[in-house]
C-alpha cells in the first residue's frame, strides 16, 4: 500500500511542476510574442559619403520592443546587400555603392517578436566610391626594372589593385591577363604607391583595376610602358678600399687617436670586429648569421668617467665598384634575430656618397669633392615590443630604399652615376649601441661601364 501512495505523490508533484512551468522555466520568464508589426521608421537626414549613404532616422514612438533597424539595396551584380544597427543607434551607414547615380535603399525596423515594419524607401546618390577615386587618380609611369603605380586613398579605405600584363601562354599566342603575384593590397592613406617588377626594358602592355570587399570592380586602366633598364649589381666587381684607413680590432676605439686622418682631416673608415666581419662581407650574398660588425668611434674613451665618453655615430665604409653605376634602389638585410629587429645595432639612417676617376682629390678631400647620392631613414614599427609578422618580414627581407623617392635630403643628387662609393652609417635603432651590424647591402641599377 505504501508503495502505491509513494508513486501517487510523485505523479502529483510532477504534474504541479509542469503546470508551474507554463510561464517560466527554472525561474526564467518565457518571452511573450505577438504578430503586430511595428510602425515605419521616419527618415531625418541623408548624408552622401564616398561610396556610401549615412542615413539618420527616428524610431516609432511608444514601442519599446523594437530591437534593430535593417537597410538593404540590390547591388549592380543583382545581389541583396544588408546593414543592421541596434535600436540605440541614430543612423545607419550603407556602404558598397559605386557611381554617383541615385540608388534605392529600403529600411525596416524589427521588434523582439521578429515582426518587420512596412518598408521606408530612400532614394539618394552617393559620392564617388573609394575604388573609383583610386582609379581616377591613378598614375602609371616607367621605373627601374618595371613600373611605378600611384593612387589616392585619403580615408585609408581597404581595397585591392589588380595588375594585368601580357603573357605568352604558348608559342605565338599572347594573352592579356591578371597576374595574381603582382596584386596590391592597401589600407594606407600615406604610402599610396607601389613598384611592379621585374620586367625587361621593352615596351609592354599593363592594365590596372580596383576592387573592394563588396565585390565591386572598376574598369581597367590600360597603359603601354617601357621600364627603365635595371639589373642587380654584381658583387664580384666590388672591392673594399683602404684609403681611409679602416682597422680591425675587437672593440671600440678612441676617436682622438683613430678617428681622423691628421693630414687630411677626414674621418677614417670604421673599425671592424674581426676579419670575418669586415666591410667586404656586406657584398658576399650571405643574409644569415653574423656578417659585417663594426664599432663606432668613442670620444674620450680612455676617460675613467664613463659619463664623459661620447659615441660618434657616423661610421664610414668605402668601396671601389669597378663600374660606373647609377643606382635605382638598395635593400638592407640586417643581422637576423628578434633582438636586432628594429633594435640594437641595425642601421636606421644612412647616406650614400659617390665619385669617379675625374675627382683627383677623392682621397684627400671629403665630402666637398664627393656627391651625396641620397640619405635614407628606416621605418619604425607601431609597437617595438609587439611586432606584427608583417613588420618582421619587411624588416628582415623587404627593407627596400628607392634611391630617388626614398631620399630625404634635398641636397642629394640621386640620379648621378659613380665609381667609388662611401657608405655613411649615421644612426642605429638603439642610439646607445656602440656598433653597427649588416648582413647584406643589395643594390640594383644601371651599369653604364665596367672597369
Amino acid at each position: 500500500m505504501n508503495k502505491y501512495i509513494h508513486s501517487f505523490l510523485i505523479a502529483m508533484i510532477s504534474s504541479l511542476l509542469m503546470v508551474a512551468c507554463v510561464d517560466s522555466y527554472m525561474g526564467v520568464e518565457q518571452v511573450k510574442t505577438n504578430s503586430v508589426k511595428p510602425e515605419k521608421i521616419t527618415i531625418k537626414e541623408i548624408i552622401p559619403k564616398s561610396g556610401a549613404l549615412e542615413i539618420y532616422f527616428t524610431l516609432p514612438k511608444g514601442n519599446p520592443n523594437i530591437t534593430q533597424v535593417v537597410a538593404s539595396y540590390v547591388n549592380k551584380q543583382g545581389e541583396k546587400v544588408e546593414f543592421t544597427v541596434s535600436r540605440y543607434s541614430a543612423f545607419i551607414l550603407v556602404e558598397g555603392l559605386t557611381g554617383t547615380e541615385q540608388v534605392t535603399v529600403e529600411l525596416v525596423c524589427i521588434d523582439s517578436s521578429g515582426n518587420k515594419s512596412d518598408v521606408t524607401v530612400v532614394k539618394a546618390a552617393p559620392l564617388t566610391s573609394p575604388i573609383e577615386l583610386a582609379l581616377n587618380t591613378m598614375k602609371v609611369q616607367p621605373a627601374f626594372g618595371g613600373i611605378k603605380v600611384e593612387w589616392k586613398n585619403e580615408r585609408a579605405n581597404p581595397f585591392i589593385i589588380h595588375v594585368l600584363v601580357e603573357d605568352s601562354l604558348q608559342k605565338g599566342v599572347v594573352s592579356f591577363m591578371e597576374d595574381p603575384y603582382k596584386t596590391i593590397y592597401t589600407t594606407d592613406s600615406v604610402n599610396t604607391f607601389a613598384y611592379i617588377r621585374q620586367y625587361p626594358s621593352v615596351e609592354k602592355k599593363f592594365g590596372f583595376s580596383v576592387s573592394d570587399k563588396w565585390g565591386n570592380r572598376t574598369d581597367t586602366l590600360i597603359s603601354f610602358l617601357t621600364p627603365y633598364k635595371e639589373e642587380e649589381i654584381d658583387y664580384s666587381h666590388i672591392k673594399a678600399v683602404t684609403f681611409y684607413n679602416p682597422t680591425i680590432y675587437a672593440g671600440s676605439r678612441d676617436y682622438g687617436i683613430y678617428g681622423v686622418n691628421p693630414t687630411t682631416g677626414i674621418q677614417n673608415d670604421g673599425n671592424a670586429h674581426g676579419t670575418a666581419h669586415v666591410p667586404q662581407t656586406i657584398f658576399n650574398n650571405i643574409r644569415t648569421g653574423n656578417q659585417f660588425y663594426g664599432y663606432k668611434f668613442v670620444k674620450n674613451l680612455s676617460d675613467s668617467d664613463p659619463a664623459n665618453r661620447i659615441i660618434v655615430h657616423n661610421y664610414y665604409l668605402t668601396f671601389d665598384m669597378n663600374m660606373n653605376v647609377r643606382l635605382s634602389r638598395v635593400l638592407i638585410y640586417p643581422r637576423t634575430g628578434l633582438v636586432y629587429t628594429y633594435k640594437r645595432s641595425s642601421p636606421k639612417r644612412f647616406r650614400i656618397w659617390g665619385t669617379n676617376d675625374a675627382n683627383n682629390e677623392r682621397w684627400k678631400k671629403f665630402p666637398e669633392t664627393w656627391t651625396l647620392i641620397g640619405e635614407y631613414v628606416g621605418k619604425d614599427p607601431v609597437d617595438t615590443d609587439n611586432l606584427t609578422p608583417e613588420e618582421i618580414e619587411y624588416f628582415n627581407n623587404n627593407q627596400e630604399y628607392s634611391i630617388s623617392e626614398g631620399n630625404v635630403n634635398p641636397d642629394a643628387h640621386p640620379t648621378e652615376s659613380f665609381r667609388y662609393m662611401r657608405l655613411q652609417l649615421m644612426e642605429t635603432y638603439n642610439k646607445n649601441e656602440a656598433f653597427y651590424t649588416i648582413n647584406e647591402f643589395q643594390m640594383y641599377g644601371e651599369v653604364l661601364e665596367y672597369y
